[in-house]
């Protein structure tokens, strides 16, 4: 059930954007999109705030390398594999953009579990990247997408947006966890967080409904492709770094899964701000989402017993 909750949720999403968009609509005329985002870190603040995690030198190097690939490698090869494919500009912005965002908030550790991996050691990862990629983000987006063509974006303007959306929201949610003191909560949080991204496509996808019909089946051909290649890239990247690491299997995995796949709520919240057509640029960011959730399900499956 929870594998499939965001993956079935975020196609009915599109269906509805298609037959009903004026609700979509009307969230994001009415300053919705923030305050999702808002909520999903919210919750998530919530959600991991319980005991920390104990730093030494080994852990320290994990991270480092991590970091990088998520947040430094990966938005290259987006930028990368945008060229060789000769992407249109808003399809080159979407793999760029999905591309050079944080770790999924949930299904990495999910997709960890799944297979058995350090589960503990994914949280860790997901948490600590993405508050870094909150101040890297900005500025690596703004030379990514240079380089691809004539965009401009206001990195003090998205940067404060991530702190006031993302960091603030997160903050608070852990502050409420240590106050409560609470050791457990329920697992039904997770299905909160993952409406909100729900509900930010079925927003999104309204308001960018004739994106999906005035791409030609070569332009879904290359997103694809685009996608396919970025993501696969990433993973074996990753395989290859947790080798070289001399990590244990479990640890490997939670690298593997964690630092390979991308968040789309927050690719999403960056497209909302951007002042140009984002319509083509939102398909791209789905397709990478729906094509990483399939790959490292059937992955994790096939990894359990490694």
């Amino acid at each position: 059930m929870k594998q499939f909750f965001l993956p079935v949720g975020l196609l009915m999403a599109v269906i509805s954007a298609l037959l009903l968009p004026a609700g979509g609509q009307f969230i994001a005329d009415h300053y919705g999109l923030k305050i999702i985002v808002a909520t999903i870190f919210l919750v998530s603040g919530y959600q991991t705030g319980g005991k920390g995690f104990a730093l030494d030198r080994s852990l320290l190097r994990l991270l480092a390398v991590a970091a990088v690939i998520s947040l430094f490698l990966a938005p290259l090869l987006g930028l990368f594999v945008s060229k060789i494919l000769n992407l249109s500009l808003p399809l080159a912005m979407g793999l760029i953009i999905i591309s050079t965002v944080p770790p999924t908030i949930s299904s990495g550790v999910v997709i960890t579990e799944v297979s058995r991996g350090n589960t503990t050691l994914a949280l860790f990862l997901t948490i600590t990247i993405n508050l870094l990629g909150i101040f890297s983000m900005p500025f690596v987006l703004d030379f990514c997408l240079h380089a691809a063509g004539p965009i401009d974006i206001d990195q003090t303007a998205l940067l404060l947006k991530m702190l006031l959306f993302v960091l603030l929201p997160f903050v608070i949610g852990k502050a409420i966890r240590s106050i409560s003191k609470k050791q457990n909560i329920s697992p039904l949080w997770s299905y909160l967080n993952s409406s909100g991204v729900i509900l930010i496509v079925y927003s999104s996808a309204s308001s960018s409904i004739a994106a999906f019909t005035m791409l030609s089946v070569m332009d879904y051909i290359r997103i694809l492709a685009g996608v396919a290649i970025v993501h696969t890239l990433l993973l074996a990247i990753n395989y290859q770094a947790g080798k070289t690491l001399k990590l244990s299997s479990a640890d490997n995995k939670a690298m593997l899964f964690v630092t390979s796949q991308k968040t789309m709520a927050l690719a999403l919240a960056v497209l909302a701000n951007i002042r140009i057509d984002t319509g083509s640029a939102i398909v791209v960011c789905l397709s990478f989402h729906f094509f990483q959730l399939f790959v490292d399900s059937f992955l994790a499956a096939k990894l359990q017993h490694t």
